[in-house]
């Protein structure tokens, strides 16, 4: 081999391992009528209730409803290592899990009944919350909940 070549194969090795310690950065990438709960097997539709987290590993996990989310989450053992994103219920964007506001609706409409849903304001989500009779809670109150209050309402 020639001495030029053994170069850059090696350049071509660091730079490749470089780019694949590279972490991404921000929520994951939904393609929203494509991509698959992860949980549920269902298309991801709707923005607005759509979860996602990224794992240490770069692993990434998408969501169609945000108990689904939590159900997955839970039964693995990912949330406490994870970085989580959720949208806002409102504008549909995304807010890092820790700085959202919830509230768990009584009609369980979102796509699998779990009826929790995020805003990035906490004054819109007391004044739905309200609305609701419902009260408004933070992430560590959503992640605390066992799973089983979780279960998806009963339509009909």
């Amino acid at each position: 081999m020639k001495p030029i070549s053994i170069i850059a194969l090696a350049l071509g090795l660091i730079l490749g391992s470089c780019a694949a310690d590279e972490v991404a950065e921000g929520p994951p990438e939904i393609s929203y009528g494509r991509d698959i709960c992860v949980e549920c097997g269902m298309i991801i539709n709707e923005a607005r209730y759509a979860a996602a987290y990224r794992l240490p590993d770069g692993t990434e996990e998408k969501f169609d409803d945000l108990g689904g989310l939590l159900i997955h989450g839970h039964k693995h053992g990912e949330l406490a290592t994870a970085e989580v994103w959720v949208h806002d219920v409102e504008t549909e964007a995304w807010i890092r899990a820790e700085n959202a506001w919830y509230v768990m609706t009584k009609d369980g409409r979102t796509p699998m009944g779990y009826g929790i849903i995020a805003f990035a304001d906490r004054q819109r989500a007391e004044a739905v919350a309200e609305g609701m009779g419902a009260e408004v809670l933070a992430w560590e109150d959503v992640v605390a909940m066992p799973p089983d209050q979780m279960a998806p309402s009963q339509h009909g």
